[in-house]
């Protein structure tokens, strides 16, 4: 029934009506108080669960890093048993001698989000739109079916636009624990997940689309500055135009265009965010394509939105080298340019363990300097399984701090 009404009919009928605000009754609250404790009681029982898990996996590390420096007269390192991918910066190893048990530890479910852009989410097929546009984070309604989300997405049982092109047997989702701590000095994250069978990708020749990163994962911050950051985290950089999405224009057009001197446009439209348009289509009427890439602001008006922290600040490790890319979006995607880090990408039996370690104050044109007493919108994805382009997985938005309990991710002091 949707699909046959006028964007302007359905707005109409979506309209909130004051004559039905009705005072919720207390029976209802007592019930919903109930149900919410028991949640609670069931979130603390997983969470003390998974990390007696995690303990026991940190024990067999240690045992088998101790086996391996008996066995090499004690030559052997950290890293060096850490295959596959373990090359650590000159003098560093993979704890960055950071103490991890004064660290908070927050357990966070990557899903696979399919063609899922900021305009779908601002669309006529995402019952949400209403509640997103009023401002409720994404969180508030899908935190509890981030997985089933996923499932449904990269399984093609639901939503099937929202990915055409299906990865047989794809996991839909990856549960992730982030640890973070910071000292005077540095912010460090640790992010860890279970490895992942292969499952190649049809469409590409070999089935894997990086065959030199088995895995990348990137983070994003931005303050609220940047308009949707606060409820969908780096979802804003999301767009249907971008390179592999629905509406990604032709090389040709991307090639004779006037913007081909300002952009990078030789591997497509990279990410880029609202503030650096003049305008983006969300509803496609009379077949406009979905996005924006076209409409790119004046240079100037680019310059002042980079001053103003009009950016998501981005971080990107990938498991080859572990090498540290750092830059930013707002027009385009830029890799580099800022302050840089230092970062560790290890396979430990069937466990992936990216640590991150990066000054918290920097001046570098696209960097976020880290406050205490600020809170800061946070989002990251991984590409699992030699993946790239749009065929990760993703956070939703959740907001990041130094030192607050209230954060969803609170960095605490060592």
């Amino acid at each position: 029934m949707r699909d046959k009404l006028t964007d302007e009919e359905l707005e109409t009928i979506e309209a909130p009506n004051p004559d039905y605000i009705r005072e919720v009754p207390q029976l209802y609250k007592d019930g919903l108080a109930r149900v919410e404790a028991k949640e609670a009681a069931e979130k603390a029982k997983k969470k003390e669960e998974a990390a007696a898990e995690k303990e026991k996996m940190q024990q067999k590390i240690e045992q088998a890093v101790e086996a391996a420096l008996a066995t090499s007269g004690g030559s052997a390192s950290k890293e060096s048993t850490s295959a596959p991918s373990s090359a650590a910066p000159s003098g560093e190893s993979a704890s960055f001698d950071v103490d991890w048990g004064k660290a908070s530890s927050r357990d966070i479910t990557l899903f696979y989000p399919g063609t899922a852009s900021i305009e779908w989410i601002l669309g006529r097929n995402h019952g949400g739109k209403r509640a997103f546009s009023k401002g409720d984070p994404c969180i508030e309604c899908h935190e509890e079916e981030i997985a089933d989300i996923g499932q449904l997405i990269v399984s093609g049982e639901s939503e099937k636009e929202l990915e055409p092109n299906l990865i047989p047997n794809k996991r839909g989702s990856i549960p992730v624990t982030i640890d973070a701590t910071h000292d005077a000095e540095n912010v460090y994250l640790k992010f860890s997940w279970p490895n992942t069978e292969h499952t190649p990708a049809p469409f590409v020749d070999g089935g894997k689309m990086d065959p030199a990163n088995q895995i990348k994962l990137a983070y994003m911050i931005a303050t609220d500055e940047v308009e949707f950051a606060d409820r969908a985290g780096c979802w804003g950089s999301c767009h249907a135009d971008a390179n592999t999405m629905p509406f990604a224009p032709e090389k040709d057009a991307l090639a004779n265009s006037e913007l081909a001197s300002r952009l990078d446009l030789n591997n497509g439209v990279t990410k880029y965010i609202k503030e650096s348009r003049t305008k983006l289509e969300l509803k496609g009427r009379r077949g406009k394509a979905l996005g924006g890439w076209d409409k790119l602001k004046s240079a100037e008006e680019i310059t002042a939105s980079v001053q103003a922290k009009q950016l998501f600040d981005l971080v990107r490790v990938k498991s080859g080298d572990s090498a540290v890319e750092d830059g930013y979006i707002l027009d385009e995607r830029k890799m580099h340019g800022g302050q840089g880090g230092q970062a560790v990408a290890t396979l430990t039996g069937d466990t992936w363990t990216v640590t991150i370690k990066r000054p918290l104050v920097s001046d570098k044109e696209g960097d976020v300097t880290l406050e205490a007493g600020k809170v800061y919108n946070f989002g990251f994805a991984i590409h699992d399984d030699y993946t790239s382009a749009r065929y990760h997985h993703v956070s939703f938005g959740y907001r990041l701090a130094l030192d607050n309990e209230e954060a969803h991710i609170n960095v605490t002091k060592q």
